[in-house]
């Protein structure tokens, strides 16, 4: 049906509006093809205010047009519209009343009809009226049982049963979106999900086979696999978790690696198998995981190296499932058989990082400098990490010193890192030289006032403040740091000036919102924001 919308307004290219209109606010092809120009002209006025959300006014210009042309062909249009206005306006018993049932009583066999019976289900639900919702979803299947206003009931008829928590009601409405209805580009969304969640309500109940039967309504192939793995993983890791469901549990990811293996192919010549059979042993070996059984999961990797041969992707799939576990040693054994030596170090340095063992890492980082010293600049970088975490921050100095030689080009990086050491370890003079070495502006700015102000520098923070407010986006943040210095200094006036100014100046920022509730609450002085102000 919206291909038809579509071309219809492709074709009467000055009705765009309508284009921009969702399914259940269009206009049907045959009844606008019919109008005449004026009753389109009328639509088209409404519309615009309807997307614009002046719906006070486009339900006046609906009306106008019920009381113009009330013979029209597209007068249930109008009516319909004019209903969704008042719904917008928050008018819902008279939208139902006066709008979407009128449309039912007066034109009981248009389109608009049969939206009308679905937006009062929509409507009640809104204002919480779940059981007259409820009535009119089931009213709208049972009179329009072909229709996608049908397959949209159901969906929110699903939706009141997870809020009245009523589980069985609702996998029959998903068993019905996924059995028994004819799929369409216009329901796809509807009835993918409905297949996902009475998938994933069966894997729950330890049912493999009727999840199955879900999934496969949907998915083909190997991304039927990863859409089983996918919603299968929590169900798997909850069932085995809890020792009444530990056996469920176990039993469906036994049943999923059965399936999952079945897949894999005989033929281990080709690529593309070869690359199927890599990612089928991944996933067996991440629901041994889910499943909480160890050896099992390493097993799956040890036979994937047999099938293939062992490369560094198993050996880091290997590693990192002993490093999940903390099981370092063992995760190092394998970083250190990796083929490409530098991936094992880095992967063994970043698991000393891990382990809190700094010096370990940063030992690691040097040799890797020594292997290749056109990547020094990379390295160092992660030793700067290290020793940042590791709060030892004059080693961290030392390190960005390094790098102003290594990569200057990326000098303003590494003075604004030197000066935050320095003012970590409150070293503040040397913080603002190095702050001032740095390209980082207007950060720098704010920075260095930070820190005269921890220095009682009042004048030179004023200084950089409003040098950092010929920055526009920063000016805000810059005015409301001046009326705080003045404050800090004991300068109340100029402190009380300046909030004032953060609120005229800059009202719809959060900076006046908290310059205008500091002013209330410690000068007891109210400010219209953008505007006067006067003292309570």
């Amino acid at each position: 049906m919206k291909s038809k919308f579509m071309i219809l307004l492709l074709l009467t290219g000055s009705f765009s509006v309508f284009a921009q209109l969702g399914y259940l606010e269009q206009i049907p092809v045959e009844t606008f093809s019919k109008m005449r120009e004026v009753e389109r002209f009328q639509l088209k006025v409404a519309g615009k205010f309807y997307l614009k959300g002046e719906y006070k006014i486009a339900a006046s210009e609906y009306e106008k047009f019920l009381t113009l042309y009330e013979r029209s062909l597209a007068a249930p249009y109008a009516q319909l519209m004019w209903s969704h206005c008042l719904v917008k306006q928050r008018k819902v018993y008279t939208a139902i009343k006066d709008g979407f049932q009128s449309v039912i009583d007066y034109w009981p066999d248009s389109h608009e009809a049969m939206l009308s019976g679905y937006l009062i289900g929509r409507s009640y639900q809104s204002a919480g009226e779940l059981q007259n919702a409820e009535k009119a979803y089931i009213r709208t299947i049972s009179n329009h049982p072909k229709h996608h206003t049908s397959v949209l009931s159901k969906w929110e008829l699903a939706e009141i049963y997870r809020i009245r928590k009523n589980p069985v009601n609702r996998v029959k409405i998903w068993e019905d979106l996924v059995y028994k209805t004819n799929r369409t580009k216009e329901n796809s969304y509807q009835t993918t999900h409905a297949s996902i969640y009475l998938g994933q309500h069966h894997f729950y109940a330890g049912d493999f086979n009727e999840a199955f039967k879900a999934f496969e309504t949907t998915y083909k192939g190997r991304s039927l696999v990863n859409r089983l793995y996918q919603y299968a993983s929590s169900p798997i890791s909850s069932l085995t978790g809890n020792q009444e469901k530990a056996a469920t549990g176990t039993k469906l990811a036994d049943e999923l690696i059965a399936y999952i293996l079945e897949q894999v192919s005989q033929d281990l010549t080709k690529d593309v198998n070869i690359a199927a059979t890599r990612d089928y042993y991944y996933t067996i070996a991440a629901i041994h995981g889910n499943a909480r059984r160890d050896k099992e999961g390493l097993k799956a990797y040890s036979t994937l190296g047999k099938l293939i041969g062992i490369d560094d992707s198993i050996r880091g799939k290997q590693a990192s499932w002993h490093r999940n576990r903390k099981r370092y040693a063992e995760a190092r054994r394998i970083y250190s058989q990796y083929k490409d030596r530098e991936t094992g170090l880095a992967a063994t340095a970043d698991m000393w990082f891990e382990e809190k063992k700094w010096n370990e890492s940063v030992n690691i980082y040097n040799q890797l400098i020594g292997m290749d010293k056109e990547k020094e600049g990379q390295w160092q970088q992660a030793i700067v990490r290290v020793w940042r975490k590791a709060g030892e921050w004059d080693k961290a100095i030392d390190t960005y010193r390094l790098l102003l030689t290594v990569e200057a080009g990326k000098f303003g990086d590494w003075y604004w890192g030197i000066a935050d050491c320095y003012e970590r370890t409150g070293r503040l003079k040397e913080a603002i030289q190095s702050y001032r070495q740095s390209d980082r502006y207007p950060s720098v700015y704010f920075a260095m006032a930070s820190c005269h102000r921890r220095l009682k520098q009042y004048k030179e923070a004023l200084v950089l403040y409003h040098q950092a407010r010929a920055d526009k986006g920063s000016a805000p943040e810059a005015t409301k740091l001046i009326a705080e210095t003045y404050e800090q200094s004991g300068a109340q006036e100029n402190a009380i000036k300046w909030f004032q100014q953060t609120c005229k100046l800059y009202p719809k920022t959060s900076q006046a919102s908290r310059a205008h509730a500091h002013l209330q609450s410690k000068y007891k002085i109210s400010v219209t924001l953008g505007g006067a102000n006067e003292k309570e």
